[in-house]
């Protein structure tokens, strides 16, 4: 899926949830952003990627940008080469790429907000 333009962490009392049939199953929970407003707010996928949403910039807890490939986080605004080879590093990283990693990686991201990966490659 190559929608995904970034993370976002929804407040746990968000109140400005638009288009979902239960708001609750994006409330305090990271979710994917398929697209960012020029306002700060969000169209985000509920975390099982059944449903779409909309919040506004005051029910955005955290948010960073990235891009996304193969079930890999990958850095914003790489070209469809660069992205591919950032992909083929990933995976062949020591220790590989999987479901925890990408958490990882979102959880930095987020604390940071903006994407940031840097521990992936620290013992390489």
């Amino acid at each position: 899926m190559n929608d995904i333009v970034g993370f976002v962490h929804i407040n746990k009392n968000a109140t400005t949830c638009k288009g979902a049939e239960n708001p609750t199953e994006f409330i305090g929970q990271t979710c994917a952003v398929m697209e960012f407003d020029r306002e700060g707010g969000v169209l985000c996928l509920n975390p099982q990627s059944s449903a779409l949403a909309m919040f506004d910039k005051e029910d955005v807890y955290r948010s960073f940008e990235c891009g996304y490939s193969n079930g890999i986080v990958t850095p914003p605004n790489l070209e469809m080469v660069e992205q591919m080879m950032y992909v083929m590093k990933a995976q062949q990283r020591k220790g590989g790429y999987n479901g925890l990693v990408r958490n990882m990686v979102i959880g930095a991201s987020l604390a940071k907000g903006k994407f940031h990966d840097s521990f992936l490659w620290a013992l390489q």
